[in-house]
C-alpha cells in the first residue's frame, strides 16, 4: 500500500524529482534514430521548459555493454538506464543483472524495435528480475517521453497529489504491446494540453505554475495492483483506462477489468470508466456497467483512445491580443504563421506581447529554444522605434526558419530551396524509415573519410526531399481519408480517391520550388515509419514513382502531385494491408513519409537511365568456397535496379574480392542479363499503368551509344569466339563489368566495401545497400557514385540448437545446403509440390494462380504449408520463377525451390520480396538435384495422402506434422517425416 507524505509544500515545488541523466545504451543507428529522426531531446526539453526547469535529460550515449558499465562506474550519475534488446552478440539480461548488482535501485528498461513474433517470445521468455520493463519502438519518439515521464510520474506521485490534488490516470494494461502504443498518445494528449495552457493563459503566472500540476499517468499489470493505486489515490482519480483481461490472485482472469469496474463504480459511480477487450461481444455488459468500450482489433483503435481523451484536455494556439479589448485579432499554431501574424498586427499588439516575453516562452513550447533563447536581446527597450524592434523580430525569425538546419538535415524553404542543398524535409514529423537510413548514412560519410578517400569520384546521395510524415497525416485528416481507408476497398478506387482530394496550398508551393530546381527525372518513393526498420523492413511493400520531369511547369506539377498521392494512397493498398496484419502491427500506426530524389543516371536517345544499379550486403548467405558469409555479396546491373530487385537477374561480385571469376549456375563468369529497364523521356507518367514508368529494353538499345556500356560490357568476336573488352568493338556484347571489377577503371567494390563497414558498424547489424553509377557525366564532372537506400537485415540466428545428422539426409523429403532462416518448425502437416513431370516454364502465370488459391484455403483454416516451386518464386521475369506477390503465399511458412536439369535459376539473395519472407519468419531452401545440390525426393511425397490437385501441384498430407529444421549457422536444412 502506498503512503501519503503528510508535509506540506508550496504549490511552485511540485515535481521535485526528476530523471536528469539517462544512458542510453545503443547502436549508432538506433541513437540517430531516437535523438535525430525522433528529435527526443527536444521534446524532453519542451516538457521541461514549460514546468520552469533548467535541466532537461541529458542522454549519453554508450554503443557497448562495456561503455554502459564504465560510464555508471565514473562520477556521473544516472537516474535511468534504457538499452535496446539487441545489442550485437550481447545479452541484455546479463547486462541488467550486472547494472542490478552494482546499483540496486536503478531503472533499467529494455526497448525492443518491433512486436514480431521472434521479439514477443524473447520478451514473455524473459525471466530477469532486473528489467523493471520492456516497450517496443516503432519508430514514434513519443515512446522515449513516456517511457520517462512514467517514471518521473511514480517518482513525485505521492507527494504532488498530497499537496496540489493533481489528477492520476490508471492505465490497467499487462500486453508490452499495447501500452507501448497507449502511453505515449496519452502522454502526447497531456503535453498538448500542457501547450494550451501556456498559450492561453500568458496573463497568468499562476498558469505557467499550475502546469507542473498536470495529470500523472501510472501503469499496473494485475487487478491488486490497480486496485492498491485507486484505493490510494481515489480522491485524485481523473480516469480510469482498463484492459479486460489480466492477473487476478496470481491467475489470468479473463473479466478482471469488469469487476475492476464494478469495485470502483461502486465507491465512485461518476468516475469515468474506459474498458478495452479483444472480445467485441462484452461491449454491451460493459456499458451496462456504466463503462465505455473499446475493442482492441479495431481498425481505429488509438483514434477511439484519443477521441475519448481529449473529450478531457484541450489545446490550443497562439492567440494575438487587441491589449485594450484582450480580444483575440490573430492567432498562429506554427513558426510560419507567428511570422506572418507579426508583420500584420497592429504595433501595439506587438508592444503588449513582446513587453511580455510572450513570443519568447511560446517557441520554447515548441521545442524552438534556440530561437526563443536568440529573441530575448531583442526588447522594446533597446530600440528607439517599436516598428524597427518588431522588423528585427520578423528577420530574425524567417532567419531561423531558413537557416536552421542548413546542410545534412535541412528543413526545406522554398524562399531558399537551391541546388547546394541535398536533403531537406517538408513539414513535421519524421523522415520515415527509408528517409532516416538517407539522412543517417549521409552524416556518417562526411564524417568517416569516406567521401576525400575517392577524390576522383562524386561520391554522394542524390539530391533528396523528404515530405514528412506529419503532411501525410495532415492530408489524411483534411480530406476525411482516415475511416475510408479502413474500408475493404479495391487498389484503383482507392487510388482514385486519394487522386481527387486536393494537396495542402503550402505543400504544392514546396513540389513547385522542388521542380523548379530539380530539372533532371525524379523518382518518388515511399518511406515509411515501420520501412527498412530492424526484423521487419517492409522491403518493397509501398510504391515507387518515377516522372520524367519535362514539359512546362504545370504538367511537371500534376505528375508530381499524382505520384506523391499514389504512394500516399499505397500505405492501404491490399497487399501493404495484408503484410500489416502478418506483422502484428495497426495499420492506424503506419505513417507515409515520400522521398523526392533527383534520378541518377544520364539521357541517351528517348530513355534515361545509369549505367550501373546495385544492390550489396554485407552478409552473402551462398559464400563460395574460400570466402566467409560476412565478406558479403554485390549484385551489379545495367539500367535501372528494377533488373535485380524485381526480376533478380543480376551479376555478382564480391566487394573483397571483386576479381574474383563468379561461377554461377550458367557456368560462366558473365551476366544473364540481355535487357536492361530505362525511364522513357517523352511518356508522361500514368498512376494507373506502370507506376514506376520503366520500360524493358533490349541491351542493343544502349549500344547505339558510345561508351554508355564502358566498363560494363565486353565483346564476343562472333566469327573466333574470342572476348574483347572493348565495348565498341564489332560483335556481341555481354555485361561481364570487367572494366570495373577487374581492371580498375572506376573503383566500385572499394567503395561498396567501405560503405558496408561503415554502415554495418554504425548499425550494429549487416545491412543492405541500394546504389547507382553515372560514368558519363560531362567534363569537369566526376563519376558518380550515389548512395540511394540503406536498410538494416536480419541475420535469423535467435536459436542455435538446431542439429541435423548426416544419416538423415538418406531418408529426408528434402535436404539443402542453401538456406535462410534458422529454428525447428513442427506444426505442418501440409505440402503444395510442384508437378515434375508436367512443369512449363511457359505456364508460370497459371501457377501463381494456383498457389493463391491454396494459400486462400490456407487462410480459411489457419493453417501453414510447405511450398515446394521451380525457380524463383516472386520473380517478375515469369521464365525464371512464379511471379506471385506476398499476400498469394502469406501462408507457406517453409518454402523450398528447387531446379530441374533443363531449368537452372540461382537461388534469391537481396530481393525485397525474399527478403520480407524471410524476415517474417519463413524458411526458405534452395535445392538444384540434378548438379548434385541438396535432395528433393518426389517420390517421398507422393506416398503421403492426396488432399487436392491441379494442373501444376498436389497438396499432399501428412498425418503427423513434418519435421523441418534449418541450421542457420551451418547453412543446412531437411525436411523429413516422423
Amino acid at each position: 500500500m502506498y503512503t501519503l507524505d503528510p508535509t506540506w509544500l508550496p504549490f511552485s515545488n511540485l515535481m521535485l524529482r526528476h530523471i536528469y541523466n539517462v544512458l542510453l545504451i545503443c547502436s549508432d543507428y538506433d541513437r540517430f534514430l531516437l535523438e535525430e529522426d525522433g528529435r527526443v531531446e527536444e521534446e524532453l526539453f519542451l516538457e521541461y521548459t514549460q514546468l520552469g526547469l533548467s535541466t532537461p535529460p541529458k542522454i549519453t550515449h554508450a554503443n557497448t555493454p562495456e561503455e554502459a558499465l564504465a560510464a555508471l562506474k565514473s562520477d556521473r550519475k544516472f537516474e535511468l538506464v534504457i538499452s535496446m534488446l539487441d545489442l550485437g552478440s550481447e545479452n541484455v539480461e546479463q547486462l541488467a543483472d550486472e547494472i542490478k548488482r552494482l546499483y540496486p535501485t536503478m531503472p533499467v528498461v529494455v526497448l525492443s524495435p518491433s512486436p514480431v513474433h521472434r521479439r514477443n517470445k524473447q520478451i514473455k521468455g524473459s525471466m530477469s528480475t532486473s528489467i523493471d520493463n520492456f516497450f517496443y519502438y516503432q519508430g514514434d519518439p513519443n515512446i522515449f517521453l513516456a517511457m520517462v515521464k512514467l517514471m518521473e510520474d511514480e517518482m513525485n506521485l505521492v507527494h504532488d497529489t498530497h499537496e496540489a490534488e493533481i489528477q492520476v490516470i490508471i492505465l490497467v494494461e499487462d500486453s508490452v504491446r499495447f501500452y507501448s502504443s497507449f502511453l505515449p498518445l496519452l502522454y502526447t494528449c497531456l503535453i498538448q494540453q500542457n501547450r494550451s495552457s501556456i498559450l492561453e493563459g500568458l496573463n497568468s503566472w499562476g498558469k505557467i505554475l499550475r502546469m507542473r500540476g498536470r495529470p500523472k499517468i501510472v501503469l499496473a499489470k494485475n487487478f491488486e495492483k490497480a486496485w492498491d493505486l485507486y484505493a490510494t489515490f481515489r480522491n485524485n482519480i481523473l480516469g480510469l483506462i482498463t484492459d479486460m483481461s489480466y492477473e487476478r490472485n496470481g491467475k489470468e482472469d479473463k473479466l478482471a477489468g469488469l469487476e475492476l469496474c464494478r469495485k470502483v463504480k461502486a465507491d465512485n459511480p461518476s468516475l469515468p470508466v474506459l474498458i478495452q477487450s479483444m472480445d467485441e461481444g462484452c461491449a454491451q455488459t460493459c456499458r451496462d456497467e456504466g463503462a465505455s468500450f473499446l475493442w482492441k482489433k479495431s481498425s481505429t483503435l488509438l483514434s477511439d483512445l484519443h477521441d475519448y481523451v481529449i473529450a478531457h484536455y484541450g489545446f490550443g494556439p497562439f492567440h494575438f491580443k487587441d491589449p485594450d479589448t484582450g480580444k483575440t485579432i490573430a492567432i498562429a499554431t506554427t513558426m510560419r504563421e507567428l511570422q506572418h501574424a507579426l508583420a500584420a498586427i497592429p504595433i501595439n499588439s506587438y508592444i503588449y506581447h513582446s513587453n511580455r516575453n510572450d513570443f519568447s516562452r511560446w517557441l520554447r513550447a515548441q521545442s524552438l529554444y534556440v530561437l526563443a533563447a536568440q529573441l530575448k536581446p531583442l526588447k522594446i527597450e533597446a530600440y528607439m522605434d517599436p516598428e524597427k524592434a518588431r522588423e528585427d523580430l520578423v528577420s530574425k525569425i524567417k532567419e531561423y526558419r531558413t537557416e536552421r538546419t542548413r546542410g545534412v538535415l535541412a528543413q526545406f524553404s522554398r524562399d531558399n530551396y537551391d541546388e547546394t542543398l541535398f536533403f531537406s524535409r517538408i513539414g513535421n514529423g519524421s523522415l520515415g524509415g527509408k528517409g532516416r537510413g538517407l539522412a543517417f548514412i549521409n552524416m556518417e560519410l562526411r564524417a568517416s573519410g569516406i567521401i576525400d578517400k575517392y577524390p576522383e569520384v562524386y561520391l554522394s546521395i542524390p539530391r533528396t526531399v523528404v515530405i514528412s510524415t506529419g503532411s501525410f497525416v495532415q492530408f489524411m485528416e483534411e480530406n476525411g481519408l482516415k475511416e475510408m481507408v479502413l474500408q475493404d476497398m479495391d487498389d484503383k478506387k482507392l487510388l482514385s480517391l486519394f487522386l481527387s482530394k486536393p494537396l495542402e496550398q503550402d505543400l504544392k508551393a514546396d513540389l513547385t520550388a522542388v521542380i523548379n530546381v530539380i530539372s533532371q527525372p525524379i523518382s518518388i518513393r515511399s518511406s515509411s515509419l515501420l520501412e527498412d526498420s530492424h526484423f521487419q523492413p517492409f522491403a518493397g511493400v509501398y510504391e515507387t514513382c518515377m516522372i520524367p520531369n519535362v514539359g512546362n511547369e504545370g504538367k511537371r506539377l500534376f505528375e508530381l502531385e499524382a505520384a506523391v498521392k499514389t504512394v500516399w494512397a499505397s500505405t492501404y493498398f491490399r497487399h501493404a494491408k495484408e503484410y500489416m496484419k502478418a506483422t502484428d502491427h495497426i495499420l492506424e500506426e503506419e505513417q507515409m513519409a515520400v522521398i523526392i530524389q533527383q534520378v541518377i543516371g544520364s539521357r541517351h536517345g528517348d530513355y534515361w537511365y545509369p549505367n550501373i544499379s546495385g544492390v550489396a550486403r554485407s552478409l552473402n548467405y551462398y559464400p563460395l568456397p574460400g570466402e566467409d558469409p560476412r565478406d558479403g555479396i554485390g549484385m551489379l546491373s545495367f539500367g535501372f535496379g528494377k533488373t535485380i530487385v524485381d526480376n533478380g537477374k543480376a551479376f555478382r561480385f564480391s566487394p573483397r574480392y571483386p576479381k574474383k571469376p563468379i561461377q554461377n549456375l550458367t557456368g560462366n563468369g558473365a551476366s544473364n542479363q540481355t535487357s536492361f529497364y530505362a525511364l522513357h523521356m517523352h511518356q508522361g507518367y500514368h498512376p494507373f499503368d506502370d507506376v514506376d514508368n520503366l520500360k524493358l529494353l533490349d541491351i542493343t538499345e544502349a549500344g547505339q551509344f558510345p561508351d554508355v556500356l564502358k566498363g560494363c560490357a565486353s565483346t564476343i568476336d562472333l566469327s573466333t569466339g574470342l572476348l574483347n573488352e572493348d565495348c565498341n568493338a564489332k560483335g556481341e556484347k555481354i555485361l561481364t563489368f570487367n572494366g570495373i571489377l577487374k581492371y580498375d577503371m572506376f573503383p566500385l567494390a572499394a567503395i561498396v566495401r567501405d560503405i558496408l563497414e561503415l554502415g554495418q558498424k554504425a548499425m550494429n547489424t549487416p545491412i543492405e545497400i541500394e546504389f547507382a553509377v553515372n560514368l558519363n557525366r560531362k567534363l569537369p564532372k566526376k563519376p558518380e557514385f550515389s548512395l540511394l537506400q540503406i536498410r538494416p537485415i536480419a541475420e535469423g540466428m535467435e536459436e542455435s540448437d538446431v542439429r541435423i545428422d548426416e544419416s538423415e539426409q538418406t531418408d529426408a523429403l528434402v535436404y539443402s545446403e542453401m538456406v535462410m532462416g534458422n529454428g525447428k518448425i513442427s506444426e505442418i502437416k501440409d505440402a503444395i509440390v510442384i508437378k515434375y513431370d508436367q512443369f512449363n516454364p511457359k505456364e508460370m502465370a497459371g501457377m501463381a494462380t494456383e498457389i493463391e488459391k491454396f494459400n486462400t484455403e490456407a487462410e480459411s483454416t489457419g493453417q501453414d504449408f510447405l511450398l515446394i516451386v521451380a525457380g524463383r518464386l516472386g520473380s517478375c521475369d515469369p521464365w525464371l520463377g512464379i511471379p506471385v506477390v506476398w499476400a498469394q503465399i502469406s501462408h507457406a511458412r517453409v518454402i523450398v525451390e528447387t531446379g530441374f536439369p533443363d531449368f537452372q535459376v540461382e537461388p534469391s539473395q537481396g530481393t525485397h520480396f525474399f527478403q520480407n519472407l524471410t524476415l517474417l519468419g519463413n524458411c526458405y531452401m534452395t535445392v538444384n538435384p540434378s548438379f548434385n545440390q541438396g535432395k528433393l525426393n518426389l517420390d517421398g511425397f507422393s506416398k503421403l495422402e492426396k488432399v487436392e490437385e491441379s494442373s501444376h501441384f498436389i497438396h499432399y498430407r501428412n498425418t503427423q506434422s513434418f519435421d523441418i529444421r534449418i541450421d542457420g549457422l551451418e547453412r543446412r536444412g531437411i525436411i523429413t517425416v516422423h
